[in-house]
């Protein structure tokens, strides 16, 4: 009977742990995909929490609430594009029903202009993001960007 009850133990604490083992992976995938979607002039809105993020770039700017059309209408106006990709990625999953994660990661590019013409050659910042999963998927709240020592931060639109 002792046998019995703690196969039925394990077993549920590793199914409640195999619920969980996937939403690392998936935000590292999606944090990686948004830079890739980024470089194109593209969001995918369905990954901004819909009520908008907190966000603080790069440039030193404040912070911003921003709405999923408003970092859409930003990433598309903007004359220069943001060529970077992120680095050692990190994800901690927290809350009762590990429900929120903090990321955070290295930030490496290039910033070009109009015509190729590269603006920015050593974009390094540091990145962390705050999201929630809502309905199974995971939404940006929050975002913080801030320069690396030695490298540029973001800039936008110069002449």
């Amino acid at each position: 009977m002792k046998k019995i009850f703690l196969v039925a133990i394990s077993l549920i604490l590793l199914n409640s742990a195999q619920l969980y083992a996937g939403d690392k992976e998936d935000l590292i995938e999606q944090i990686e995909q948004n830079w890739i979607d980024n470089s194109n002039k593209t969001v995918d809105m369905s990954t901004f929490h819909p009520d908008g993020s907190w966000q603080a770039s790069s440039e030193g700017g404040l912070w911003d609430l921003q709405t999923p059309k408003e970092v859409q209408s930003q990433t598309q106006r903007d004359k220069n594009t943001l060529n970077a990709r992120p680095h050692h990625i990190e994800v901690t999953i927290v809350g009762k029903k590990k429900d929120v994660a903090y990321t955070n990661y290295y930030l490496v590019g290039k910033i070009t202009g109009p015509g190729g013409k590269v603006i920015a050659e050593n974009y390094r910042t540091r990145a962390s993001q705050t999201f929630v999963k809502e309905n199974g998927k995971w939404k940006a709240i929050g975002s913080h960007y801030s320069p690396l020592y030695g490298g540029s931060g973001v800039i936008f639109d110069l002449d």
